[in-house]
């Protein structure tokens, strides 16, 4: 026993444990994105704002975060001008000096073109960063009829198959069809006079009475609601080609913009005189009533906790951003956290997002980094290629 007890010693004191302590860098961070958007079948591109910071450790004694951004660098994106990638041109961006972004001038000309090659450099002092992209080549969306088995309470406002069992009720199969929805509306409604995202809501009603704009009836009940697996109201297939014929089109964003998050209502009563308290204050009265809310419990685990105004009113996140690597692609209930009207933005990201999202961006691990696309530093350099289409959302219950 005291041999075996030496031996473990010995090996205990002869062992070394790896030192796995690395020195921190500092670096610049950059992010800058290339946007492309089809309308009417023509392609429009144009250079979005680029951030520029520097890094920090975690321990870092500084008074205010917004010290470490930099309104003084270099900062130039060098691309084909031409569609003949032969013509090269380097375009500068200016800093506005505000929070570290820089912009295009606004009376450069400029071309963007799909499936070209764009190099972002920043220099600052010391610092010299770089990071590529390749556009996208295009993106093609259509709304796709399915099917999809509904397995419910009879009472679907029952939530629970004990519960539903234990109330009298019975458990009910249907296998119901998934109807199509216009995906090309934008185009007819988009006032590119006022820029691709400058849209008056109040416009839009005369195309919802014309079914130009579809409508879909938003549930909180039964196999509408509960998880991604819940039943869709639409199905989308993005990008019917070949995948050799597109090759840098790597993950798919969705993009839910409500267009009247901030509409305000009366509280809604229910039919035993009792009322929806959203803002939670007892009385019966005007709150952010598009805001698609609930306090069930399966609400609360994949839509709360609620944010609040100065007012106690809920709202949520808006938009809604979600990544989807597969088509078609289902949508359903939680793409929406508002009711009313909204533009729905189909969004194909190039190969350096897709790997920036096999890293950890949202920090989940502090010791895991993003895949940074950015040489020398750290952020991300990326392009996409967006489509989109107007929806209505109405309230079904």
């Amino acid at each position: 026993m005291k041999y075996f007890i030496y031996i473990l010693i010995f090996i205990i004191i002869s062992c070394e444990l790896p030192d796995n302590k690395t020195e921190y860098q500092e670096g610049l961070v950059v992010f800058g994105r290339i946007e492309l958007f089809e309308v009417g079948g023509l392609t429009y591109g144009n250079i979005d704002t680029v951030r520029v910071s520097l890094s920090s450790q975690i321990d870092a004694n500084i008074d205010n975060a917004n010290q470490l951004y930099i309104d003084d660098a270099n900062v130039t994106i060098t691309g084909p001008f031409d569609q003949d990638e032969n013509i090269i041109r380097t375009i500068s961006l200016n800093p506005i000096n505000d929070l570290g972004k820089y912009i295009i001038d606004g009376n450069e000309e400029y071309e963007i073109w799909p499936n070209s090659n764009y190099i972002l450099n920043v220099t600052y002092q010391d610092y010299t960063v770089s990071g590529a992209t390749t556009t996208p080549n295009y993106l093609t969306i259509e709304s796709i009829e399915d099917t999809y088995n509904c397995e419910q309470c009879s009472d679907p406002t029952i939530y629970g198959q004990n519960t539903c069992e234990n109330s009298g009720e019975n458990w009910t199969s249907e296998l119901q069809n998934i109807e199509l929805i216009n995906v090309d509306n934008f185009n007819l409604i988009n006032d590119d006079t006022n820029g691709l995202w400058s849209v008056n809501p109040d416009l839009l009603q005369s195309y919802i009475d014309q079914d130009i704009i579809s409508s879909i009836a938003l549930s909180r009940y039964g196999c509408s609601v509960g998880s991604f697996a819940s039943k869709p109201y639409f199905v989308l297939d993005i990008d019917d080609q070949e995948e050799e014929d597109n090759p840098n089109l790597s993950a798919i964003r969705i993009l839910s913009y409500a267009l009247e998050e901030k509409y305000m209502g009366l509280e809604p009563s229910n039919d035993d005189g009792t009322f929806f308290d959203y803002n939670q204050n007892e009385i019966q009265d005007m709150t952010l009533i598009n805001t698609f809310y609930d306090t069930t419990a399966v609400f609360k685990i994949w839509k709360g906790p609620y944010f609040r105004d100065e007012n106690y009113n809920p709202y949520l996140l808006n938009p809604f951003v979600w990544t989807v690597e597969t088509s078609p692609s289902p949508i359903m209930w939680l793409y929406f956290n508002y009711y009313g009207k909204h533009l729905i933005v189909v969004q194909a990201s190039d190969d350096a997002y897709y790997d920036y999202l096999s890293g950890d961006p949202l920090g989940q691990n502090q010791y895991l980094l993003p895949d940074s696309n950015i040489e020398g530093g750290y952020g991300l350099f990326t392009s996409n290629y967006s489509k989109a289409f107007f929806l209505n959302i109405i309230k079904a219950d």
